[in-house]
């Protein structure tokens, strides 16, 4: 079995084994054998040695000019970084073993699958002590012991991305260690369980990922905002419940994000004329929901997380009218609330809390504009963007996914063309009459103010300067000497 054929990675073994401090094995473990079995690339190395891992790490550091750290001293572990930055980037990490012996080491391991190892010194020989290797080859996920959860609770979640990942299904006996691990997560940091939360969100199909996390008793777990929303019923105009609602306006953005990234159009229907609706703006939409809010995580992430909240506020907001009628008046601000008091428990930025609570406060704005005779005017797409910003882009996606879940085969095509043209208005404003609609350039100042008509500095300026802005947004006001004019009305105005 010629399981590293690349010159790459044969050499870097052998500098390892050519700088032990002593005689002793070394190990490749876990992930780099599993993808090299599959053909998948592999762009990390996790070595095991018995001990003297740091000594290690430091020596190859010096060798190879890498950048490297320590990750733990306790379980003394280090990195290095071959080539950082770069597409051939590599990653080395270094670690004692946990026990006394590779067996034990593996055992210790979270599933079979990542327990694969081969020795340095006899790279072409698979090392199978636990039954990874058959496992991967049958599509399974199995604990490597029935201590694993127990070991790191953060595996329950662990186990649901790599079963959604390499397409496994989690044998029976490893689905009760994660059930019955469930509650352990609470003892997992805040920042352990938001990174694995997010891997699991940039899974290509989010559906099979929530099935499983509930056939685990784990979605409520993670997600205790969710329980409330799980017991409501379908009430018109929806056709769904709320749960199934929520997993469809996922469902819906992730079908605009595939679009987006292939050019493919879906074959028919209100799906593909929202898909015809983003067509000229997908470079733009797609870098910019590639691109983070802060930190490492994607915009697009962070979108999800929004989807997935964006109605947590409807049971608390749930009340019947006078016709018996069942509304959810407020919920937008409640379910706005909600996912940024767990956007902070999850560690979160504060510019990822906010941008996730604007998406949530705000995904109804467009529906306004299905309304008949509601018109999205230059006016209107000004205030829209003066109020959200650049995450006024990401509303309207949310927005688009939020009523074809809402009302599926049974939307009006009027109203839905209302709100497509609403849609599209708003990213022209954005992507294409930027200075002229959303941030046009004040024809005047404050000391032109001041100059003109004998101001003196203070809130009225301000005042009036958001007022011109405005006129000129919404085409009222096209110079200097109609913008003079408009200050004067202004200020002939409040005299009355």
């Amino acid at each position: 079995m010629n399981l590293f054929p690349d010159e790459r990675t044969r050499r870097v073994f052998k500098t390892v084994l050519d700088s032990l401090p002593a005689p002793m094995p070394v190990y490749l473990v876990g992930g780099a054998v599993r993808d090299t079995l599959l053909g998948l690339p592999v762009n990390d190395l996790d070595f095991v040695v018995p001990s003297n891992s740091l000594q290690l790490a430091r020596t190859l550091r010096r060798k190879l000019g890498a950048a490297g750290f320590t990750l733990d001293d306790e379980r003394q572990t280090a990195r290095l970084i071959l080539e950082q930055g770069q597409p051939s980037e590599l990653i080395l990490d270094f670690v004692s073993f946990t026990g006394s012996s590779l067996f034990e080491d593996l055992s210790n391991r979270d599933f079979t699958i990542n327990t694969l190892a081969v020795a340095l010194d006899q790279p072409d020989v698979l090392i199978d002590l636990l039954g990874g290797e058959r496992d991967l080859r049958e599509r399974r996920l199995r604990a490597a012991s029935a201590r694993s959860m127990e070991l790191d609770p953060l595996r329950v979640l662990r186990g649901v991305r790599l079963s959604l990942v390499y397409h496994l299904s989690i044998e029976s006996e490893t689905q009760g260690w994660i059930r019955d691990s469930v509650r352990s997560l609470e003892r997992v940091s805040g920042e352990r369980v938001r990174d694995e939360i997010f891997k699991i969100l940039e899974h290509e199909d989010l559906g099979p990922a929530f099935q499983q996390m509930d056939a685990l008793e784990l979605t409520e777990q993670v997600f205790p905002e969710l329980r409330a929303v799980k017991q409501v019923p379908a009430y018109p105009p929806h056709v769904h419940d709320l749960w199934t609602h929520t997993l469809q306006v996922l469902a819906y953005l992730q079908a605009f994000w595939s679009y987006l990234c292939s050019g493919e159009l879906p074959g028919g229907g209100f799906l593909r004329e929202a898909c015809e609706a983003l067509s000229p703006y997908t470079q733009s939409l797609r870098e910019r929901l590639a691109g983070p809010v802060q930190g490492g995580r994607s915009r697009w992430s962070l979108l999800l997380l929004a989807a997935l909240y964006h109605d947590t506020g409807k049971p608390a907001a749930q009340t019947v009218d006078a016709g018996g009628r069942i509304r959810f008046s407020g919920h937008d601000r409640i379910s706005a609330d909600l996912i940024a008091a767990r956007a902070q428990a999850l560690m979160l930025g504060r510019a990822e809390v906010e941008y996730l609570r604007l998406l949530a406060a705000n995904h109804m704005r467009l529906h306004f504009f299905s309304k008949e005779g509601a018109q999205m005017t230059d006016r209107a797409c000004y205030r829209y963007f003066r109020d959200l910003g650049a995450t006024g882009v990401d509303v309207v996606l949310l927005s688009l996914a939020d009523m074809l879940a809402a009302y599926e085969n049974t939307l009006e095509p009027a109203k839905w063309q209302r709100e497509l043209g609403a849609a599209q208005a708003l990213l022209d404003a954005w992507f294409s009459r930027k200075q002229q609609v959303v941030e046009p350039r004040l024809l005047l100042d404050g000391d032109d103010l001041q100059r003109e008509f004998g101001l003196e500095p203070g809130v009225l300026i301000g005042e009036i300067l958001t007022q011109l802005r405005e006129a000129q947004a919404s085409g009222l006001v096209y110079n200097k000497t109609e913008a003079l004019h408009f200050v004067e009305d202004y200020l002939g105005n409040l005299q009355r």
